[in-house]
């Protein structure tokens, strides 16, 4: 259970770390550029230090383990009738497209 547990642990400490570096460095670029014209250079940095910043939050955050296992499970299929294909009417103007489209 727990050798199980360890990579769904790591997989979601690495999504939201992942998603805490895409905040910041959106909020910071958008900060950015309210003062001034954005380079390349500042760009870079900032996605450099994000990173470095998410990277420090990700390691303090503690995942809900009970929530991984319910998520894990896998799902029972529930057993509803199919869908009936549709029928194609039979109508004088559905006769018509039907001859336009195959005498093109």
């Amino acid at each position: 259970m727990k050798n199980k547990l360890k990579p769904l642990v790591k997989e979601a400490k690495k999504t939201a770390q992942k998603s805490l570096q895409q905040t910041l460095v959106a909020r910071l670029k958008e900060a950015t550029a309210k003062f001034g014209v954005a380079s390349k250079k500042l760009d870079k940095k900032i996605e450099k230090e994000a990173k470095k910043l998410a990277k420090k939050f990700a390691k303090d955050i503690k995942i809900d383990t009970a929530a991984l296992v319910k998520t894990d499970e896998p799902k029972v299929p529930e057993t509803a009738k199919p869908a009936a294909p549709a029928k194609a009417k039979n109508t004088p103007a559905a006769k018509k497209v039907d001859g336009a489209i195959a005498a093109s």
